[in-house]
């Protein structure tokens, strides 16, 4: 399981990160351990939450001209709260 990834994304949900400093580290991580099959070693649930949570980083935009599916730091930390907290109930 990549404990790292969960650990960023729990580190970005309780404010310890911002929004940019969060969505460049966990693309950047999840990109490097897709490319070294590291990502297939997790769980089938725990590798779809990390991919959902990097579809979500990639969504985000701290321009105020963003395009209405795109989303600001406060949409991208509610979105990964509900996502961590759907992982926790399993």
């Amino acid at each position: 399981m990549s404990n790292t990834l969960l650990a960023l994304a729990k580190s970005f949900r309780n404010e310890r990160l911002t929004a940019d400093e969060f969505a460049n580290a966990y693309m950047g991580l999840w990109k490097y351990e897709r490319d070294n099959a590291l990502l297939a070693k997790d769980g089938e649930m725990i590798g779809e939450c990390l991919d959902n949570i990097f579809c979500i980083a990639d969504l985000y935009n701290p321009q105020h001209d963003r395009d209405e599916f795109e989303l600001d730091e406060v949409e991208l930390r509610d979105k990964i709260d509900q996502l961590i907290d759907k992982l926790q109930v399993f």
